[in-house]
């Protein structure tokens, strides 16, 4: 028997198998359910017998009374008793009307997006159709009409089971055929074939694979969806290869014999005039051309095509490395009369060549003075008077001509090598792409390194002088910057020895046209007629869309994307790797797809000061294969061997443990670069730091690292000067006791670089009046002047030599960082380009000043 007790203090005894309601929901009874084994047992509460109102749709655990759900489904988020589906099949779903999953206000005759009604599925005839805890809508009341009632979600206060029994029943479909009539037809083919083009044939059925155009029996739609042709016994000019033709692909209507309504397009490969088809049915060969006995006319003599004007667009091209490879994979052919204006040799077919005007030709580039990327990586030897070393770019282009391949046909050594099947020696050997536009012309670049900026700055502005003065001229003459770096550096102007040196390289022939070529006069006068080079690869195609067979083009495209993405072995599967058997480490990691390495570098931008650096890398990974999830940074202080280790995620971009460690730039859809300003370092003290890349299996990739040594602490010399005065004045005359304290306490919070300054003004200006230790040891006693003068040792040789300079300038610059608040940031949902949007939604910009010294006075060269 059961035990029924409600509130207040009421006790009722129900005998097994008696019937209570307690349904009343507006106005429910607590209830308290408790069971015997048998008539000596205990008392036992029923958990689950209490759930009158909200029974477990599955399983309900009797210890504690909660509801649980099978595999495949989780409880639904409002009720908590009810279960719905978290896994789904390859078949289930969707459903077409999902728009009754909204509400609809009859006033503003609009649907709001908020949701009101809850869908569940369920299997029926191979599919998974939704059932509403409510109602479901038919097929036939498709259509909102102004006798729609307000209807409620809550409206069924039956067992969920049964209702969901009820409405599978109401709901479900004879058949699949049944299911798909209910959406209505189609298309319309009563009008201009229901929009079906040329051959296809309009249904109104509604098919599963079908968009009501169909090709009649037996064809197969073109591969540019036009029309439907028979696959057997034609080509295909869409597939864009023009159908495997040398020249021309044509095309001809015919009517099936089988219903003379319908036509197959059948299509075929042509000639131009002059021309008929070789024996393969594709080639064509020249009507003069007679065909001696053992000489194949079908196959032209195959000609080098490092011998032809722009043979490199014969070549492979590496996409990985942007490089070109040797093995040559289009034929030329030399069957018709082909000129470009300005070449005498004759091009091969299908290459158009287009030349760029005169005036347009000739563009030089220099670029900005930045510091050396040598010395922003490794080891670095920064100095704080002279700077970053500095390099700058000087480049200069030539475009003569536009290179253009409209028709390829593969050379014999090629189409021998797909035979084969060997692809991964194939890429290797001819490259995974094929160039098919290309920049032609000549091209000369030079780097030039400074010292320091302040060279640099000396140098340009004697340049820019002589400009001006040759403009002036009534015969001005074109004179660059490397062309007067070169004179200075032939002459063996002495500011060449201080470190200016520069390096040059060039390609292809300056023609005589473009007037900023970098060469001696002498050289110009000799010079010959151009030699256009290749210079830049504007269009490249996969190396697989060569190939006209299904299998042989598909597993020609699966071994290019291995080798590009997954080093050769795995295979690519939507965008990332499955690694084989072979490719796992010890670690048990994947090792297909190698993590690339971030390089990283203290910032061109702002010089390090003595308490704080700014470390830069550029967040890179290919569309393919590597998920950068997170970057470890390691600092070690080298002197006293304290590392520290930090997540770029978990504890400097959430804030969470970084009062040291801030943000600069992060990454963006404009730029890669992330910046992080890293404080609270020691003046004169060496630093590591390394870092690494970490993907979503913890593989670590190899690390890049930046040792440096901060700059002497910063001092600020009109007060150090200041204060030296002050100790003139104390000391001079007769000196009380409470002025020797109050120089003694001066002296002692000054800290050893503004005593070094104190010291040094003090014996510029007031020597001959007693050196400042004698000074010291004389008024404040050799105990207290010990004290004083013991901060001195506390520099290094070559801060204190710093600190000898007649003039120290002290400079603020302002330098913005993100103040970031504590935020649960997870790894494996951030995304790096978008990272800017969420990252300023918890970080605030803020700006802080960092000081810098400039020791002596600038000297001119």
């Amino acid at each position: 028997c059961h035990l029924f007790i409600a509130p207040p203090c009421l006790l009722f005894i129900l005998l097994q198998g008696s019937q209570l309601d307690a349904s009343d929901w507006l106005n429910p009874a607590q209830i308290l359910l408790y069971y015997q084994q048998n008539a000596s047992g205990p008392w036992v509460s029923e958990l689950c017998g209490r759930r009158l109102l909200d029974p477990c749709e599955h399983q309900c655990d009797p210890e504690t009374g909660e509801c649980l759900c099978l595999d495949g489904y989780m409880k639904d988020p409002v009720h908590k008793h009810l279960c719905i589906r978290s896994e789904w099949g390859p078949n289930q779903g969707p459903w077409p009307y999902t728009i009754f999953q909204r509400g609809f206000d009859l006033v503003m005759g609009e649907q709001p997006s908020d949701r009101i009604f809850r869908f569940t599925y369920t299997l029926g005839e191979g599919m998974w159709l939704p059932l509403s805890k409510s109602f479901v809508i038919p097929p036939a009341e498709l259509a909102i009409n102004p006798s729609a009632k307000c209807k409620t979600d809550m409206t069924v206060m039956e067992d969920a089971v049964d209702v969901r029994e009820e409405l599978m029943i109401s709901s479900s479909f004879d058949s699949l055929e049944v299911l798909l009539d209910s959406f209505g037809p189609v298309r319309d083919c009563t009008k201009d074939n229901g929009g079906c083009s040329r051959n296809f044939r309009c249904i109104s059925d509604r098919k599963l694979d079908s968009t009501g155009c169909v090709c009649p029996p037996g064809l197969s739609p073109m591969k540019d969806g036009t029309g439907c042709y028979d696959h057997h016994i034609g080509i295909d000019c869409s597939d864009g290869f023009n159908g495997g033709c040398e020249q021309l692909c044509l095309q001809q209507l015919a009517p099936l014999e089988d219903d003379p309504t319908l036509y197959n397009i059948q299509m075929f490969c042509g000639c131009i005039e002059d021309y008929k088809r070789g024996p393969d049915g594709r080639s064509c060969l020249p009507l003069s051309e007679a065909c001696t006995e053992g000489i194949d006319c079908g196959e032209s003599a195959d000609i080098p095509a490092n011998q032809t004007v722009f043979g490199d667009l014969f070549y492979g091209y590496n996409n990985h490395t942007k490089e070109s490879t040797p093995g040559q994979i289009l034929k030329a052919t030399f069957r018709q009369k082909n000129f470009a204006r300005g070449i005498e040799q004759q091009l091969p077919d299908g290459m158009v060549v287009a030349s760029v005007p005169t005036e347009v030709q000739c563009h030089e580039e220099l670029s900005d003075p930045v510091p050396d990327p040598e010395y922003l990586t490794g080891m670095v030897n920064y100095s704080e008077v002279s700077g970053y070393p500095l390099v700058q770019h000087w480049s200069l282009r030539s475009v003569l001509y536009h290179v253009k391949l409209n028709q390829w046909v593969l050379s014999q050594g090629k189409s021998h090598c797909v035979n084969v099947y060997d692809f991964v020696s194939i890429l290797r050997e001819f490259g995974n792409h094929y160039v098919q536009e290309a920049v032609y012309g000549f091209q000369e670049s030079c780097t030039i390194w400074y010292p320091n900026k302040q060279v640099q700055r000396q140098l340009w502005m004697e340049y820019q002088d002589i400009k001006e003065s040759e403009e002036r001229d009534k015969e001005p003459r074109t004179l660059t910057f490397p062309a007067y770096i070169a004179s200075l550096l032939d002459t063996g102007a002495k500011r060449m020895a201080a470190g200016v040196r520069m390096d040059c390289t060039s390609q292809g022939q300056c023609p005589r046209s473009c007037h900023l070529c970098h060469m001696s006069p002498r050289a110009a006068q000799g010079r010959q007629q151009s030699e256009p080079v290749l210079l830049q690869i504007t269009k490249a195609a996969p190396i697989y869309e060569l190939v006209s067979n299904n299998e042989t083009y598909q597993a020609l495209q699966e071994a290019m994307m291995s080798m590009l993405w997954c080093s050769g072995k795995g295979d690519v599967i939507d965008d990332w790797c499955r690694c084989d058997s072979s490719a796992f480490g010890t670690d048990g990691l994947p090792t297909c797809a190698p993590l690339p390495q971030p390089m990283l570098k203290l910032s061109y931008t702002y010089e390090p000061s003595s308490s704080l650096v700014i470390m830069e890398w550029n967040h890179t990974e290919p569309p393919i294969g590597v998920r950068i999830v997170d970057y470890l940074i390691r600092m070690l202080h080298c002197l006293f061997v304290v590392e520290t280790l930090l997540s770029f995620v978990d504890d400097i971009l959430s804030g969470a443990r970084s009062p040291c460690v801030m943000l600069g730039d992060i990454p963006n859809l404009l730029s890669s670069s992330i910046s992080m300003i890293i404080r609270c370092l020691e003046p004169d003290t060496t630093y590591m730091f390394r870092l690494w890349a970490v993907d979503n299996t913890g593989r670590r990739s190899s690390p890049s690292e930046v040792t440096i040594k901060t700059p002497c602490p910063t001092v600020d010399d009109v007060k150090a000067q200041e204060i030296a005065d002050k100790i003139y004045n104390l000391f001079n005359g007769y000196t009380s006791g409470k002025e020797q304290q109050t120089a003694y306490n001066t002296l002692m919070d000054l800290g050893a670089p503004t005593l070094h300054r104190v010291l040094y003004h003090y014996n510029q200006r007031y020597e001959s009046f007693g050196e400042f230790t004698w000074r010291c040891e004389d008024e404040l006693g050799p105990r207290k002047a010990g004290l004083i003068l013991s901060q001195l040792e506390e520099l290094s040789p070559w801060c204190k030599g710093l600190l000898q300079e007649p003039k120290i300038g002290l400079r603020r610059m302002s330098l913005k960082f993100l103040s970031c608040r504590y935020t649960d940031t997870k790894a494996f949902g951030l995304n790096w380009s978008d990272m800017g949007q969420d990252v300023h939604k918890a970080c605030d910009e803020q700006t802080l000043a960092v000081m810098y010294n400039d020791y002596g006075e600038p000297k001119e060269l």
